[in-house]
């Protein structure tokens, strides 16, 4: 869609230009790209960004191609890839708290059958909702564990909500899902550094919007985030621009923000979302609870990541 189509995608083209793939664009370095393949040679890439998708780009290439690979990067990334690649087989070594990722030897992967576990960022909405409540609980079944993931939850437990973790089970993913019970208390203003980001990247608009009902004058402050910057829309000015609109203090920095709690005063005015499913979200949220009247523009975009979202909040509120 239009949103994806403005995501650069000029670092993932480079390391497969850099292994023998042709790759072209029809404007800039946004979709759509056209990829002709051919055989591809080992590379050792140095990530700038430490994204999750250039990393498994590469790892992908060089399991099919069959050429061992290595990427570094300034941190860590969300991990799947190299999780499933060695639940499948293959010869996966990370080192450097997942800082450095390498293919030693490819070889024919195992066939699987596999589950797909429901998606933390999307349960992060729901979670963010009940921490938000003046009470009840949500239960969140079978939703993904894993520590390249679980930062919202902790940042969630970290304001004050109760955040709860039952069955735990096992995937062929070689990671866990759990059920996850999330309960009200959102009052502490946080910080988050660079360390924290890449296991919440995704989550980082909702928990801007979260931070607003924190206990007025509690501030929350992100840092390290610049990769907010390239998404489906620039999040941190969207997110940052919409919490002044509704009538929240809030302000950028180059790589994060700053938003101060309100508390439980009633929110009104208009979220522009740049066709990005996230802001659409995050700002359905905050505007969800306390008598609080949020408009959103384009509401629809939420079918990128989470067709039934709306249908699924009026119920849970219901």
């Amino acid at each position: 869609d239009r949103s994806l189509s403005r995501r650069p995608m000029g670092r993932v083209a480079d390391p497969l230009r850099a292994m023998g793939a042709t790759v072209t664009f029809e404007h800039g370095d946004g979709l759509p790209m056209d990829v002709s393949g051919g055989p591809v040679r080992s590379i050792e890439w140095r990530s700038e960004s430490g994204s999750a998708q250039v990393k498994s780009a590469i790892l992908l290439a060089g399991e099919i191609g069959g050429v061992a690979v290595t990427i570094r990067a300034p941190h860590g990334s969300r991990d799947h890839t190299e999780r499933f690649l060695v639940a499948l087989g293959a010869d996966v070594v990370v080192r450097d708290e997942g800082r450095e990722v390498s293919l030693v030897t490819p070889r024919p992967l195992a066939p699987f059958d596999l589950a797909v576990p429901a998606d933390p960022s999307s349960a992060a909405f729901f979670a963010a909702l009940a921490a938000t409540a003046e009470a009840g609980e949500l239960r969140l079944t079978d939703v993904l564990r894993s520590p390249a993931r679980d930062g919202f939850l902790l940042a969630l437990a970290a304001m004050g909500a109760r955040v709860e973790v039952d069955t735990i089970a096992p995937t062929a993913s070689g990671e866990e899902t759990a059920t996850y019970i999330v309960g009200p208390g959102v009052e502490r203003g946080i910080r988050i550094g660079a360390g924290q980001t890449p296991a919440m990247i995704d989550e980082l608009p909702l928990l801007a919007c979260v931070a607003a009902r924190a206990a007025p004058g509690q501030e929350t402050v992100v840092s390290g985030a610049a990769e907010l910057r390239v998404k489906e829309s620039d999040r941190i000015a969207a997110t940052v621009a919409n919490l002044r609109a509704v009538g929240v203090d809030a302000e950028e920095s180059p790589d994060g923000f700053r938003v101060v709690g309100v508390g439980r005063r009633a929110l009104r005015g208009r979220v522009v979302t740049h066709g990005d499913h996230r802001v659409a979200m995050a700002f359905g949220i905050l505007g969800a609870l306390h008598d609080s009247a949020i408009e959103i523009d384009e509401p629809a975009c939420v079918a990128v990541s989470y067709p039934d979202f709306w249908a699924d909040l009026d119920r849970v509120l219901a």
